[in-house]
């Protein structure tokens, strides 16, 4: 069974009202019989007992950057679990908090860790969410194919975002006015930008977008476009520009082997957040991306893999099952 990657917008403020309603007029009408339920010493809820750790429906909300790395996870767990029905959603960051939250969702993929104000009103709303880390890639500046610029430093980028370099022939370049395209405030690549430069990007001169693939687009189509984007990116209708580190001879190119190293300072996070009471189908497709099976699909997918401990389950293929 094929794993879908749908697109989905936030719903609008009277689409959560008449969901909330839904949701309340739901809730009044089971509260009798989950009464019992609970007090009763009956098993698992509904939902609980259709799924198991390699069987039943999944909804998946993952970051737009790292969502083609969720979705071949998801592509390959259905495939190896015929009664597994993992669906992967491209959400930004934020909206997948919101979903959390609101209780849309139990677990989204991000290409960040959570800020401390998200982490917060998670906890308050769920009571006990669990992060996980599965693997990181690099986030990478990028640039049209006729730029003539092939590397930048910390202070050239850094006047460059904050408006004191504004201009290509100031870095080696054409004498064209630098246009800026970055992604969403928030997104795993704008968080990688925050934590190597700190306050001192308080204030940016640039456009914003509203994700990675419109950054490449808008560079695309920019001769004086400089973009940066939360992966490693080959497309032949921009080019990559390496970094310049000063205690290095060379400069250093936008790839995992150099973020292994410690050489390239821009780093993107596959987390995987849970709350306490998930599925065990979300507890099978965890397991799955944190297996060997699972890391290397992560790394065939231009991802640095991350072990971490997590609980093992049994994921036995459906047909070998008794």
């Amino acid at each position: 069974m094929s794993a879908r990657l749908l697109s989905s917008q936030r719903p609008s403020l009277a689409s959560r009202k008449a969901s909330s309603a839904a949701q309340a007029a739901l809730i009044c009408a089971c509260l009798g019989q989950l009464f019992l339920l609970s007090f009763g010493g009956c098993g698992k809820s509904a939902k609980e007992a259709e799924s198991t750790p390699t069987s039943g429906s999944l909804a998946v909300y993952a970051a737009p950057a790292i969502a083609s790395v969720v979705q071949a996870g998801a592509d390959e767990f259905n495939r190896l679990y015929a009664k597994a029905n993992i669906n992967v959603y491209s959400l930004d960051s934020r909206a997948i908090v919101d979903s959390i939250i609101y209780r849309r969702a139990d677990i989204g993929y991000f290409d960040r860790n959570l800020t401390e104000a998200e982490s917060l009103a998670v906890v308050q709303s769920r009571k006990h969410v669990y992060r996980f880390h599965l693997g990181s890639t690099v986030a990478t500046w990028i640039a049209h194919p006729t730029n003539d610029v092939n590397e930048l430093d910390s202070l050239q980028v850094l006047s460059i975002l904050t408006g004191k370099i504004t201009n290509w022939r100031d870095v080696g370049g054409n004498d064209e006015n630098i246009d800026v395209y970055l992604p969403p405030l928030g997104d795993g690549a704008w968080i990688a930008l925050r934590e190597f430069f700190g306050d001192a990007l308080a204030q940016v001169e640039a456009h914003y977008w509203p994700s990675d693939s419109a950054v490449v687009t808008g560079v695309a189509n920019d001769p004086a476009g400089l973009g940066f984007v939360g992966r490693a990116i080959y497309d032949k209708r921009i080019r990559r520009i390496r970094w310049r580190h000063p205690l290095l001879e060379e400069a250093v190119p936008a790839n995992i082997g150099a973020l292994q190293e410690g050489k390239y300072p821009f780093r993107v996070r596959l987390c995987y957040y849970t709350i306490a009471d998930k599925t065990d189908l979300a507890s099978g497709f965890l397991s799955f991306m944190a297996s060997n099976a699972g890391q290397r699909l992560i790394a065939d997918n231009g991802f640095l893999p991350e072990l971490i401990p997590v609980r093992i389950v049994n994921l036995t293929p459906s047909g070998d099952q008794k």
